[in-house]
């Protein structure tokens, strides 16, 4: 099975599932979750497709008997109180289902924002950039909180703010229209860097 991790709180659920090309079948993926993605197969990247199917399955590993669906390009749960946030990079999804809204995110260990961190990084972050490590971690975390709400006017370098207490991440979104913070829990899974937030207070 392609269940690599699993996270299992009393308020949430992550699972992290590895992508595997003969997993894909384009007639099961018609049917599984018809309205997630409805139009994968109209989808040139293959991999792509791939990754969305693969994104289904860990659904209904995760929660067998909902729908999961897409409003406004943001992942949701029908006829349920919970709520779902996806990441993928090239061969692994990840995902977390939550009785709070939810973000999450996952980036290879490795990878290097500083090319794009005028973008992100904010005077009151944990972080002025000395360390691409840290840097990752803001972005991270960062990425968690937009796919919390989802909305496109959400500027990272404007609206949210990630500070760091001990080894405790807070962030804060403080957009014109809505305010809310969340505790974030960042750290590496084999050669990838995991978040995620643990809860969420308006």
């Amino acid at each position: 099975m392609p269940l690599i991790h699993f996270i299992d709180k009393p308020k949430y659920t992550i699972g992290i599932w590895k992508v595997e090309e003969q997993e894909y079948n384009a007639e099961f993926s018609k049917v599984l979750h018809p309205n997630y993605h409805n139009d994968i197969q109209n989808y040139k990247n293959i991999k792509r497709k791939w990754q969305i199917h693969a994104s289904k399955l860990l659904f209904e590993h995760l929660l067998p008997g909902e729908s999961l669906s897409l409003n406004k390009k943001k992942p949701i749960i029908n006829s349920c109180n919970k709520h779902v946030s996806v990441a993928h990079t090239k061969d692994i999804i990840a995902m977390i289902i939550a009785k709070f809204p939810c973000g999450i995110d996952i980036e290879i260990a490795n990878r290097d924002p500083s090319k794009i961190q005028h973008k992100f990084l904010n005077k009151s972050d944990f972080t002025s950039g000395e360390t691409r490590t840290n840097l990752l971690k803001n972005w991270c975390a960062k990425e968690v909180l937009y796919k919390i709400k989802g909305e496109k006017s959400i500027l990272f370098s404007d609206h949210l703010v990630v500070t760091k207490n001990g080894n405790l991440f807070s962030g804060h979104c403080k957009h014109p229209k809505f305010n809310f913070k969340s505790t974030i829990k960042i750290f590496n899974f084999e050669n990838y860097c995991l978040a995620f937030n643990t809860n969420y207070k308006d």
